[in-house]
């Protein structure tokens, strides 16, 4: 056996890490997920049948005329599935090099990451142009000219969300559904630097952009970060629950299990199938704020 001296204490010295880990910021739950309405829809497609009304009753003007037949409006708009995954691995080598377990926090990070997939499909289906038709051969865009707020060279202001409102209220969109306000940081403050806020409305907007409450004029405001901005101006939304169907194919789930070609290495996999369909339009105001 080997006697070490008081010069060779170094050698047995042992290297230690930290068994804190540090996760960087980030979105970890989806948002926009209690804001729309949820169904399961097994299959790689499918539509959902969409019926108007008939805006006024006939009037009778003779006894025992003929009855009338009115036309139901009827049409379809279709939801296509996309599935989606993450990986990571974890070598043997590095379990006995850490003093950390990876696999719950990738299991949780996954879990992030999945969310925020899930929030993409709903903004992108605030706004992308639906498939339609009887057998999908159509398609209606997102009506900009009825149901879109221009920018004005301005950001998010109390004016903006009094238009909002009227659009969806003239479009005789039942106050009884819930109503969502989707913006990021910069338009939450910029309420408060609106100069039309009124001193009875500073506190609640204050209290609003603070996080204290989450209403305003109606509207339920989630703050979310990833609204698609082009050329300096950003897309935000007001819309009326029922106005988004978020499918979910197959709730994300986890599965870890040794990979035999990756030398045994412990994968984390994640993977998930879900899409998101606007079904009226009316229900939908795009709001666009400049952030030059």
């Amino acid at each position: 056996m080997r006697i070490l001296y008081s010069v060779d204490i170094p050698v047995a010295y042992v290297t230690q890490f930290s068994t804190n880990v540090h996760l960087l910021a980030e979105q970890r739950f989806s948002r926009l997920l209690p804001a729309v309405m949820r169904e399961d829809g097994p299959g790689e497609s499918g539509a959902i049948e969409i019926t108007g009304g008939i805006d006024a009753p006939n009037e009778i003007n003779e006894r025992h005329g003929d009855t009338p037949l009115n036309s139901t409006p009827q049409t379809r708009r279709w939801w296509f599935m996309k599935d989606y995954d993450v990986a990571d691995l974890i070598d043997k080598q590095d379990r006995v090099k850490l003093l950390i377990q990876l696999d719950s926090i990738y299991t949780m990070r996954h879990a992030g990451t999945m969310g925020r997939g899930m929030d993409d499909a709903i903004i992108d289906a605030l706004y992308r142009t639906a498939v339609t038709g009887h057998t999908g051969s159509g398609t209606t865009a997102f009506p900009t000219s009825t149901q879109q707020l221009a920018s004005g060279s301005t950001g998010l202001t109390i004016d903006k969300l009094n238009r909002a409102k009227e659009i969806l209220d003239h479009n005789e969109v039942d106050e009884f559904y819930p109503r969502f306000f989707a913006a990021t940081s910069r338009q939450m403050r910029e309420l408060l630097e609106d100069d039309k806020v009124t001193s009875q409305d500073f506190n609640t907007v204050k209290a609003l952009v603070n996080g204290q409450i989450d209403t305003f004029l109606g509207f339920k405001f989630i703050r979310t970060e990833r609204l698609i901005s082009t050329s300096s101006v950003r897309n935000c939304f007001a819309w009326a629950q029922p106005a988004i169907r978020f499918i979910n194919g197959m709730a994300p789930n986890t599965t870890a299990s040794p990979r035999p070609d990756k030398r045994y290495a412990q994968q984390i996999y994640t993977c998930g199938s879900w899409t998101a369909l606007r079904t009226e339009d009316a229900m939908v105001v795009s709001v666009l704020c400049s952030e030059a």
